[in-house]
């Protein structure tokens, strides 16, 4: 994985964790303040919570599943290679299959923490908004 991948993931992560404990305080706020009789913006709010969470779980789980399945076939074709080669080009052939395995790990763990970080940003420009006016 080069550096610049490392460097999109941490701000990607931190991001995220910053992101998200404002966009829980501020819809447990207005859980809170609702109470038991929520009105219409509030029910919509949480509708939309909902709709988000499944959304980007199910993005998440493509991305995975998209780059773990093109990793797996690269990897079958790396022990092909390995059944095939000569015994003296076998440390390099696996060393190189298990340095591409790792990099598809690692773009696919940056593939699926995308969406949950766009829409929780999203969110703290928009519920952070709200919070002022």
């Amino acid at each position: 994985m080069t550096r610049r991948n490392n460097s999109k993931m941490s701000s990607d992560m931190t991001q995220l964790g910053m992101a998200a404990p404002v966009v829980i305080a501020a819809r447990m706020t207005r859980m809170a303040l609702a109470g038991a009789s929520p009105s219409a913006g509030d029910r919509k709010e949480m509708h939309r919570m909902s709709e988000e969470k499944f959304a980007a779980f199910n993005e998440s789980w493509n991305a995975t599943a998209t780059q773990m399945m093109g990793a797996y076939i690269n990897l079958s074709f790396d022990l092909m290679r390995l059944a095939w080669s000569p015994w003296y080009q076998a440390g390099e052939l696996v060393n190189a299959a298990a340095t591409r395995f790792g990099n598809a790990a690692n773009a696919s763990m940056q593939g699926s923490l995308g969406p949950a970080r766009r829409r929780a940003v999203a969110n703290v420009k928009r519920l952070g908004h709200k919070a002022r006016s």
